[in-house]
């Protein structure tokens, strides 16, 4: 996992591994699982960007999933400390 995070917004992006251990523990059945993910937010917590598996194939993905690594991997360094619908 790296997130990169200014005065504008963060940046988050998760490897494959991240993804597939989070999911292993935290998500059964993830459509995340095994996928490389990056997300962009402004500063005020809103999507902005959106890339699974570097813009290749599907790129949609449930929200309630998105929404939850989101949260698990940003945790405080997200704008919104309460769990977000993105998708």
């Amino acid at each position: 996992m790296r997130k990169q995070q200014s005065e504008y917004g963060t940046n988050l992006w998760l490897s494959a591994s991240d993804t597939y251990k989070w999911a292993r523990y935290e998500w059964p059945c993830s459509f995340l699982s095994d996928r490389r993910v990056f997300a962009a937010f402004d500063s005020n917590g809103d999507l902005v960007d959106l890339a699974i598996d570097g813009g290749k194939g599907d790129q949609d993905c449930p929200g309630d999933e998105f929404s939850a690594i989101v949260e698990d991997f940003l945790g405080d360094a997200h704008p919104t400390t309460q769990r977000r619908n993105y998708v």
